[in-house]
């Protein structure tokens, strides 16, 4: 029997979309909803309401709390799961685990291109970069995970800082001595962030990974967060000095592309030419974002150890 705890702040049609997926083939198993300050409709399950905001991390302590088994599943709000996900949970998964199984993104639910551009990311981040099924990784894809209470405890619970929860609670599973796996036998869909959101998200994401790296509260990833990444992404903000110039732009614009060869041909044979297009614009300010916010996040460090 297993435990599906779904941290929710709000009740959209989507939501709805996504409870009703997991609800229609939950069989003997639970539900938890923990309502994150947020009203919901009556629900056929356990809901349970946060006494304060505690977001997606803080979400997720109070529902493995409230969890009747001893399996523990994961599951976003914004999370589309597959037909015959829970009996694939119910055949694979167990209470004496010794790993913590996370499923990988598809494609984007909706036709946006900005939510479809950062689909497509999470697509080639799991897809391309992990490419063996189970494969192990470093960094914890929290929307979507399977856990146990026995490793719950062992690996301390879900870091409550906004937006970076799951790098550093990965830092503390790492430290634990657990191996986080890649279940790529199956695969969730997501419900993106759309327009400035993406672009938000990303900025305050690498504005606070940074001050926790340097902080050595967080890891980089081999595959996924690398030096090269980081690198790269101030790379982008080059761009605009570059338009004075149109020998000067192309320099950059070969460069770029010789940097993101693998993602731009990935995203190249699995897209027509005019998406391509703008998901290869979206990615520069994609990266711009991750510049600016790693900018940012850097000096925030220094102003505060400049005053201890």
């Amino acid at each position: 029997m297993i435990t599906f705890v779904i941290p929710m702040h709000e009740w959209t049609r989507q939501t709805k979309v996504c409870f009703a997926r997991l609800y229609d083939q939950i069989g003997r198993n639970e539900i938890v909803v923990v309502a994150d300050q947020c009203k919901l409709p009556e629900l056929p399950v356990t809901v349970l309401q946060t006494p304060k905001r505690l977001y997606a991390a803080g979400s997720r302590n109070l529902g493995a709390k409230h969890a009747t088994h001893d399996v523990i599943v994961f599951v976003d709000s914004d999370i589309l799961l597959p037909e015959l996900f829970v009996r694939h949970c119910e055949n694979n998964y167990h209470k004496d685990q010794s790993e913590i199984f996370c499923f990988p993104m598809g494609r984007e639910v909706t036709d946006s291109y900005t939510a479809g551009y950062k689909g497509m990311l999470e697509l080639y981040s799991t897809h391309y970069l992990y490419a063996q099924p189970r494969d192990t990784i470093r960094q914890l894809q929290g929307y979507c995970c399977v856990i146990t209470k026995k490793l719950l405890e062992r690996t301390g619970q879900w870091v409550e800082t906004r937006t970076m929860e799951l790098e550093e609670y990965a830092t503390n599973i790492h430290e634990a001595g657990v191996d986080i796996v890649l279940e790529n036998t199956v695969v969730v869909k997501h419900y993106n962030n759309k327009g400035f959101d993406l672009f938000k998200n990303v900025f305050d994401r690498a504005c606070i990974w940074t001050v926790k790296k340097l902080q050595g509260r967080v890891q980089w990833d081999g595959k996924h967060k690398d030096k090269k990444n980081a690198v790269a992404s101030l790379f982008s903000l080059l761009l605009w000095p570059s338009l004075i110039d149109p020998i000067v732009f192309l320099s950059w614009l070969v460069i770029h592309k010789l940097i993101h060869y693998d993602w731009l041909k990935f995203i190249f044979n699995r897209n027509n030419f005019a998406r391509y297009i703008s998901y290869a614009f979206i990615h520069v300010l994609y990266l711009n974002c991750i510049a600016l916010g790693a900018i940012t996040g850097w000096l925030t460090n220094r102003i505060k150890s400049s005053k201890l």
